[in-house]
């Protein structure tokens, strides 16, 4: 394989040489948007000073890119696209020459005295050098509630019922909002998705191999929500209110303040979620031959509330400071009720166990801190320099009652269990960056990043009142990471070619102590590690391009999936941690082809010591969830994406994947391989009704597929339906919303490991009605441009 990319390298860089002599003979430039993607059919125009005189004009590529010919003097670039702020730059022209990358900004709010009529209109979904999509903002998805729920609902993405976010390829999922990685995991990574409200993303970008900037984790792939953004000046307010309804009545609100000027700008924003969430699911095993059959009802009702302020100050063009602080609270009770029924061999009714999880506080509270300084001291340089402090204090108390009944329903025993877990978890980080961009054909990356995370866990548990000091302890662990990347990009017209590498240091140190304080086991470990990344694209024409990726990246455990305590579902079921995880690598390499309106993402992933939940035996007829290395496992993939206007009322886009799977178990004693193929299809509709409204038709399908170890999980999918209009000038916005409308989304499986045989099945609270309204209101002014062209205008 290795040679292989050698060759591909080599074969790029001597056709790069021979493209290189027509990219000097021309005055060329590439334009992007707000996500460094080419902007297409971009207007570009050369106008003569002092004259005012248009001289050439031509339109971008499907990359961005543009050429005119040679005039020399001074000139006024003027670039102009629906849906972005015009721009305009003073430029000398002496001979051929290659114009830094040009950035325009989203034009989302209307001028006071001018009407907007026309936007670009793009497809809920696009694809450019493996990296996917996802337009939120221009979507049914800005009206979903919650950044969860947009994941939810996102094309090749999927949450599963505990909050776990995965991609179609192997290996975790590293989430990133504005290119900033968020060091949460577990419930902690949900609780903060909660809080922040969908109708503040703007994009979603999805990448399978990221480039050295971004952190090593993520063995499957990066997502980065990126958040909207404003630069006008003046004073402005946008709220939005939401109602759901199906099992349970729920309610969103947010609100946002901001006020501007030309140096700095304040903004204030809260938001809150209130409302229940109600889960069903169950299992069937056959374990030793004798039949266990559960059923559990999960209702939670925690709220969502969310508050933060972002302050920013802009003295001149060379310096920049950013300062944000962010509180997310997730409280409330909630409560679990289990039924199984216990056989002897499979037909013969033996006891019925009934246990009940009365969660009478739930506490997750969440601060986090940044302050960000940026120096560009030209147009080709820019340092950053950022620190990074987030708080995490969660805790809960839970009653659980376990009753047993004969066959004939007469009471047996009964046993009052009571457990209190209490964690707190600090992060720190310290970042450096600095980009160099000495001319349009080269960019140079680099950057060192320093994190401590400090997890102290306490966990108590009660029998019939007495303390249970085998299960009860206290796990405390500490992670330091030393980082620093490399990145550089060369570009010869067609022809981009990328390097970089991360290299990091981490040592990690966890103690697990009893609580009666006399027994505990420590555990130490250091690794360095490298994380290469290698790209090669060549632009073949306007409409098709061509890119091979290769990346090597990790998954470390979560903090709580180290800490060894034992949780109850009921007596029969247990949940336990491991402190022995070690973190699991991926090698990835993917061959991507765009032509027009199609995408294909061919690739193969191999991930070293992975690791996953998995059910085993547990005594005579118990069964434990916990996470090992199990083993390696491997995947064939083959993604497309299409999207097209089909007519002037119809938007489409479809997301399409094949896969095969082979998980090779090697742990303990098992040994044993799975193999299976598996397909994903998504699909969404955008039709432009009469009088503003908008129908937007979405549906995704997952066939059957190959499941971390052994189990196999069951086909699923759903469909969603949203109606939307907007006005004065899109300040105003109402949708009625219904999502899984046939409420076929559910998370059933089946697998057999040696004496244990295993069908579970569930589904959440994912049909509901939503009626969302939003509105803003204020003054906001753009910048004025002092110069007018009558050419310009004509356009």
């Amino acid at each position: 394989m290795g040679n292989f990319i050698a060759k591909m390298l080599l074969f790029c860089v001597g056709i790069s040489f021979a493209m290189s002599v027509n990219a000097q003979e021309s005055i060329g430039g590439r334009v992007l948007d707000e996500q460094n993607q080419g902007l297409d059919a971009a207007v570009v125009m050369l106008v003569s000073l002092p004259e005012n005189v248009l001289i050439e004009t031509t339109v971008t590529d499907s990359t961005g890119r543009f050429h005119l010919p040679v005039h020399k003097g001074e000139f006024l670039l003027c670039i102009r696209t629906l849906g972005y702020k015009e721009i305009k730059k003073n430029i000398t022209i002496t001979g051929p020459t290659a114009i830094p990358n040009i950035y325009l900004e989203p034009d989302e709010i209307s001028l006071q005295d001018v009407v907007v009529t026309a936007r670009k209109s793009r497809p809920m979904t696009t694809s450019s050098n493996g990296k996917i999509h996802i337009n939120v903002a221009q979507s049914y998805l800005t009206d979903i509630g919650n950044a969860l729920e947009v994941l939810k609902h996102s094309p090749g993405v999927s949450v599963n019922n505990k909050g776990e976010i995965s991609l179609a390829s192997l290996g975790g999922t590293a989430i990133y909002v504005n290119g900033r990685k968020v060091m949460l995991q577990g419930d902690e990574l949900s609780t903060y998705l909660r809080s922040m409200s969908s109708e503040k993303i703007s994009q979603i970008e999805i990448s399978h191999n990221p480039n050295a900037s971004f952190g090593s984790e993520g063995a499957g792939g990066v997502i980065n929500i990126i958040l909207k953004t404003s630069e006008t000046s003046g004073f402005f307010v946008t709220t939005s209110h939401s109602v759901g309804y199906w099992e349970n009545l729920k309610q969103n609100s947010d609100f946002a303040i901001s006020y501007n000027t030309n140096k700095w700008q304040l903004g204030l924003n809260y938001n809150h979620s209130l409302g229940h969430h109600s889960m069903d699911y169950g299992y069937e095993k056959v374990q030793n031959g004798d039949k266990n059959i559960s059923e559990t009802t999960d209702t939670d009702k925690r709220n969502t509330y969310s508050a933060g302020i972002d302050f920013s100050w802009q003295p001149n063009q060379k310096n920049k400071l950013f300062m944000n602080s962010t509180v997310n609270v997730l409280v409330g009770p909630g409560e679990t009720e289990t039924t199984t029924e216990i056989y002897q061999g499979t037909n013969l009714l033996d006891n019925i166990l009934k246990a009940r999880n009365n969660y009478i506080e739930q506490k997750n509270l969440q601060y986090s801190n940044n302050v960000n300084y940026q120096y560009r001291p030209s147009s080709k340089m820019q340092f950053s320099f950022s620190a990074d402090w987030t708080h995490f204090d969660g805790n809960a108390r839970c009653e659980q009652p376990n009753e047993y009944f004969s066959a004939t329903n007469m009471p047996i025993r009964s046993d009052l269990f009571y457990s209190e877990p209490d964690k707190d978890i600090d992060i720190y980080a310290l970042l450096a960056d600095y980009k160099y961009n000495p001319n349009a054909q080269n960019e140079i990356l680099a950057g060192v990043k320093t994190t401590l995370i400090n997890s102290d866990n306490t966990f108590l548990f009660k029998k019939n009142g007495a303390v249970d000091t085998q299960r009860s302890n206290n796990f405390y662990y500490e992670e330091k990471n030393l980082e620093a990347y490399a990145q550089y990009t060369h570009t010869w017209n067609k022809i981009e070619l990328s390097a970089g590498l991360r290299m990091e240091y981490m040592h990690t140190y966890n103690r697990l102590q009893s609580q009666t304080n006399q027994d505990s086991e420590t555990n130490k470990q250091s690794h360095f590690r490298l994380f290469p990344n290698l790209s090669a694209s060549y632009t073949i024409n306007e409409k098709s391009k061509i890119a091979l990726l290769y990346s090597r990246r990790q998954d470390k455990p979560r903090y709580e999936d180290l800490n060894p305590f034992e949780y109850l579902l009921d007596e029969l079921t247990y949940w336990k941690g491991n402190p022995f995880l070690e973190p699991q690598i991926s090698n990835k390499i993917m061959l991507s082809y765009t032509l027009g309106n199609l995408s294909l993402n061919l690739y193969y992933n191999k991930l070293n010591d992975y690791f996953t939940s998995i059910t085993d035996v547990y005594g005579e007829n118990k069964t434990v969830m916990t996470t090992k290395n199990i083993g390696k496992q491997q995947q064939i993939g083959l993604d497309a994406i299409f999207s097209k206007r089909v007519a002037s009322w119809w938007q489409f886009s479809a997301n399409a994947g094949l896969y095969y799977f082979m998980n090779k178990l090697d742990y303990e004693t098992y040994k044993h391989e799975y193999k299976r193929p598996s397909c994903f299809l998504s699909a969404t509709n955008s039709i432009f009704l009469p009088a503003g409204i908008t129908l937007e038709l979405s549906g995704r399908y997952y066939s059957k597929r190959q499941g971390g170890s052994y189990e196999v999980s069951k086909s699923t999918g759903s469909v969603d339906v949203d109606l939307n209009k907007s006005w004065h000038d899109g300040r105003m916005r109402l949708s009625l919303l219904m999502t899984d409308i046939f409420h076929t989304e559910r998370w059933d499986s089946y697998g057999i490991k040696d004496a244990l045989n295993i069908s579970s099945w569930g589904h959440g609270e994912s049909r509901k009605v939503m009626l969302r309204f939003s509105y803003s209101f204020g003054k906001q002014k753009f910048e004025k441009v002092d110069k007018n062209i009558e050419e310009l205008n004509r356009l």
